[in-house]
């Protein structure tokens, strides 16, 4: 049983999930997923028409009436379904989830850590560690926020096992010259533009001050420089007034939320992530390193673990506008050094994030776990 708080967009956590229950040995593992608070998305569908149900148990806040009745609820779900192992996702999950899994006779509890717990609250800590020892382990997406979490919740680092995302390598293939003109004719730009293109949600720990400050510094030694923002949220209407006051609507265009990225994406020259807090381990830095994108990144999460610098990109501290000023400028000048790290990117993937092995080491795991009793 996979316990999570929320399933709202086709966000990181949620995408993971979804490829993780879909490609597990369906022969060894029957999988259930356990929302407290869902609102139908495409990923909500494509893991029911798996045959893996997702079942909403509104609690709302864990300390009324109400999350003491779903409690009983859950309890009993859990029982029911004779349930072996439960394994949960973000702080409401690991706080009340995790106590119902142990009080229902649940031997194996694992907590799944995705990102560095930088928004989480002295409240929030001071639960983690509170039901630190119901957890057999703990699954951390990146070294850096194993660390974190060690270090934050005092969860002893042999408790903590790393396993990265993984990528889909037959869906994000390296455009061919053909595909990528085509790509950018359709989109209005030409094959002699440089463009910079990211794919985030426009959150504040996104940092895009820092992408578009830096775009303004170098745009008067790069007049061909374009950047395409794709991806919506809260602050998405902000930046649209930000981009004018700045004077980037002509080198700016935010596309927002799309169910098609790769339409932009096989138009970048070079992609950018400098978030400033809480990264875990990127899914848009790994498709676009799929698709054979040399990276500019911050230091933030297992953004390092990901991009080596000057291998297949560069890494920057967060909110080193004039660095990433800089990096954007010397892969602009340097085509053949583009190309060499774009190619250095997918093979990295190849060889080290693919989706398969992300489910082989989860099943590893998994069988670890169950046979030590």
């Amino acid at each position: 049983m996979y316990i999570i708080d929320h399933f709202h967009v086709a966000g990181g956590t949620e995408t993971h999930l979804s490829i993780l229950v879909r490609n597990l040995n369906r022969k060894k593992y029957k999988c259930l997923i356990v929302v407290f608070d869902f609102v139908d998305n495409p990923l909500a569908e494509k893991i029911q028409n798996a045959g893996i149900p997702i079942i909403h148990i509104p609690v709302g806040r864990y300390y009324s009436f109400n999350a003491f009745l779903k409690a009983i609820q859950l309890s009993r779900l859990i029982k029911h379904k004779k349930v072996d192992l439960v394994q949960t996702f973000h702080i409401k999950s690991d706080f009340y989830g995790a106590l119902i899994a142990k009080m229902s006779g649940v031997k194996h509890i694992i907590s799944s850590k995705r990102d560095t717990g930088d928004l989480k609250s002295k409240w929030h800590f001071f639960l983690n560690r509170l039901v630190k020892n119901i957890f057999q382990g703990v699954i951390a997406v990146s070294n850096s926020v194993g660390v974190q979490v060690s270090n934050t919740e005092f969860i002893p680092m042999e408790k903590i096992r790393t396993i990265y995302n993984g990528v889909r390598l037959e869906k994000f293939v390296v455009p061919d010259a053909d595909q990528r003109n085509a790509a950018r004719e359709k989109l209005g730009y030409t094959s002699s533009d440089f463009i910079v293109g990211t794919v985030a949600w426009f959150r504040p720990e996104k940092s895009y001050d820092v992408l578009f400050k830096a775009i303004k510094m170098v745009s008067d030694r790069i007049e061909e420089i374009k950047v395409i923002a794709v991806g919506g949220g809260p602050l998405l209407d902000y930046y649209k007034s930000y981009v004018k006051e700045m004077g980037l609507s002509s080198i700016v265009h935010l596309v927002g939320p799309t169910d098609n990225v790769m339409e932009y994406t096989r138009a970048f020259d070079v992609a950018c992530l400098v978030p400033t807090k809480n990264e875990g381990l990127s899914n848009s830095v790994l498709e676009k390193m799929s698709m054979g994108l040399p990276l500019i990144v911050t230091d933030v999460g297992g953004n390092s673990e990901l991009v080596i610098n000057d291998y297949n990109g560069y890494v920057i501290s967060p909110g080193d506008i004039e660095n990433l000023a800089e990096s954007i400028f010397q892969l602009y000048q340097d085509p053949l050094k583009r190309e060499d790290m774009g190619r250095k990117s997918r093979e990295r993937v190849q060889s080290q994030f693919t989706i398969s092995k992300m489910i082989e080491q989860h099943e590893m795991y998994y069988d670890f776990l169950l046979k030590r009793g």
